[in-house]
């Protein structure tokens, strides 16, 4: 009696239909940061998040090109450039570069909130009208900075017309160190 055995054999390969090799790097990852915050002034608190499109996971990440991490995210980096570089399983790898700015610590007391009381707390608008949040204290500035900030950086506030470059930057730094009752 004969047995028969079955064997298969599954070969990867990476060539084209017509015998060529197919380089597997050709839809290798590309790279880009997002969600890049500031480093405060004087700080190491900067921050990054690493995205990759194509390639083939899982993917590694790096700010030295030498060490290699699982997270695409980096932090407590000092104002700088950085240098990103992300490896994929067939060891196939993408650059790009991410700017850590560093934030100017912005006073809530002296900068900011003499811009609000100036622009804002004006005739029918924050602290006088009953249907608008009132803006004289620290705590309801604070609890709306977001939408000081977006409104602020849009032009569409305060009433009586954009606020000068200075100012609306002076507000988004204020913010974007958390708002802080300085």
């Amino acid at each position: 009696m004969f047995a028969m055995i079955g064997l298969m054999v599954f070969i990867n390969s990476c060539s084209s239909d017509d015998g060529e090799d197919v380089d597997p790097c050709l839809n290798g990852p590309k790279a880009s940061t997002s969600n890049v915050k500031k480093s405060l002034d004087g700080e190491d608190d900067g921050i990054f998040i690493t995205e990759v499109t194509g390639g083939t996971a899982p993917f590694m990440y790096s700010i030295d090109g030498t060490t290699f991490q699982e997270s695409s995210i980096f932090g407590n980096l000092a104002p700088g450039n950085y240098e990103v570089t992300v490896k994929d399983a067939n060891e196939c790898t993408a650059t790009t570069t991410v700017e850590i700015g560093e934030l100017p610590i912005v006073s809530f007391a002296d900068q900011v909130n003499p811009i609000i009381q100036t622009n804002c707390m004006v005739s029918n608008c924050h602290g006088e009208n009953d249907e608008i949040p009132d803006w004289s204290t620290y705590e309801s500035i604070s609890a709306n900075a977001g939408i000081i900030k977006t409104r602020t950086g849009e032009g569409t506030m305060p009433p009586t017309g954009p606020l000068s470059s200075t100012d609306v930057q002076l507000i988004a730094d204020w913010v974007d160190q958390g708002a802080p009752n300085n």
